[in-house]
């Protein structure tokens, strides 16, 4: 009885997991997928740009403006039964898990991970398609109220790049790196040792033109970027400043 008993837990854990986590392939599988002319696939690329650029993309995916706030209503399609596949760079990168679990929790029931990532697909010999010019992705405007909900999710990072003296009031949290050190090749470096790839790196200065040229720059270099003005349109959305330290 104790045998059966467990053996039924053992069948109800797994039919449970199945339900809630998705789905993993590697590139023979992927590869007999795309072969089957029967399968409707949708296959997304969860790379960064600079991995996009330098290896290629797979043969007809699509690319994720963001891992993690990819926009479920425009990028994926309307049909939630529709068979999805996600990949990033290889086995170690989670990039493809972290979108494909924000697939399934949207409701789409067909999620996969070609955990062998495009690396994978590569060294095997298979065909890669360079980046369409116009689906690279650049440095987007946002409105404070977007960036603030980004941070409190942990998805994006504030950066200050004003000098020391405009620093009258600052947002809380936000990382400080002014543009004449980030002018300094050894200082944006270091800079870059201080942010995360996985996550949107989101400038401001005081009216977002030094913003956005620190966000055109770190996006060249494959990282997710936007930009916002400053502190002046934080307060305008209503959102709180503390006083900063002016030197």
């Amino acid at each position: 009885m104790k045998i059966i008993i467990t053996f039924f837990i053992s069948i109800v854990t797994l039919i449970s997991l199945a339900g809630d986590k998705f789905k993993t392939l590697h590139v023979k599988d992927l590869d007999a997928l795309l072969s089957n002319k029967q399968v409707k696939l949708f296959i997304f690329d969860a790379n960064v740009e600079s991995t996009r650029k330098n290896v290629g993309i797979i043969p007809g995916a699509k690319l994720l403006a963001s891992v993690t706030d990819y926009k479920i209503e425009t990028e994926l399609p309307t049909d939630k039964t529709s068979k999805l596949v996600f990949y990033c760079a290889n086995e170690q990168c989670t990039a493809s898990h972290s979108a494909a679990e924000r697939a399934m929790k949207a409701g789409y029931t067909d999620v996969s991970v070609m955990v062998d990532g495009i690396y994978g697909w590569r060294d095997a010999g298979k065909k890669l398609s360079k980046v369409p010019e116009g689906n690279k992705s650049s440095p987007v405007s946002l409105n404070p109220k977007e960036v603030d909900e980004m941070v409190k999710k942990n998805t994006a990072t504030i950066v200050d790049v004003r000098e020391s003296e405009e620093r009258h009031d600052v947002i809380e949290g936000a990382l400080w790196a002014p543009v004449s050190k980030l002018a300094i090749d050894k200082d944006w470096a270091d800079f870059k040792q201080t942010i995360s790839i996985d996550k949107t790196i989101i400038f401001h200065c005081a009216m977002g033109m030094r913003a956005k040229k620190m966000a055109d720059r770190l996006s060249a270099e494959g990282y997710k970027t936007a930009y916002f003005k400053g502190p002046d349109q934080w307060r305008e959305a209503g959102l709180t400043l503390k006083a900063g330290t002016i030197k």
